[in-house]
């Protein structure tokens, strides 16, 4: 639905913009099982067409916010940004892709908040372990923790679910700590 071209199209970046706010304002009214896309609209000047051009329901507004921050922190060409820069990075540094990923739920801090507090926390955490999967499985096959005497998957599981706790913690705690402190305790969680 949406291609690489209307994603760096401004207009387009500032609908989703809007609807992402929309998304959050709902979720501050209600939960997220009780939202209507009408709800989302209600809380925005966009129309339903538009908003259908952008996502197909509720469900896929929830699942853009980790993904969207996923494909930024993995892409290959990172420019430095208002509260961080990772540009001269290598995104093969595990730690640092961490602390991007830290940096950008704490830059969408306000919408994360909403999203954890108002019935969809299942919803946006198997969301985000399906995206810290694939990391996990990196971490442990380049030695970047402790190798343990259990089946892979079974690894990768508990890497993902301390990830989410790590972000539990740090949302329920007004994200009070750095990204690169909450970084730190997940990898002291995980080795």
């Amino acid at each position: 639905m949406r291609t690489k071209c209307m994603k760096n199209d401004k207009r387009y970046i500032k609908t989703e913009r809007e609807i992402l706010a929309a998304f959050a304002n709902a979720l501050g009214k209600k939960d997220f099982s009780n939202i209507t896309v009408e709800d989302i609209l209600q809380e925005t000047n966009i129309s339903r067409s538009t908003f259908y051009k952008h996502y197909k329901n509720k469900n896929e507004v929830l699942s853009s916010v980790t993904e969207h921050i996923f494909s930024h922190v993995l892409s290959h060409s990172l420019d430095e940004e208002k509260t961080h820069d990772f540009s001269k990075t290598s995104i093969f540094e595990y730690t640092h892709l961490i602390t991007h990923v830290l940096y950008h739920l704490h830059d969408e801090k306000h919408l994360i908040k909403a999203i954890v507090s108002n019935g969809c926390t299942d919803e946006f955490y198997k969301n985000l372990k399906n995206l810290v999967k694939p990391i996990a499985e990196i971490i442990i096959n380049n030695n970047l923790v402790t190798k343990k005497d259990v089946p892979l998957e079974l690894y990768i599981e508990s890497i993902c679910n301390d990830f989410n706790i790590i972000i539990d913690y740090w949302f329920k705690n007004n994200c009070n700590e750095s990204p690169e402190l909450m970084t730190k305790y997940f990898f002291n969680l995980i080795q």
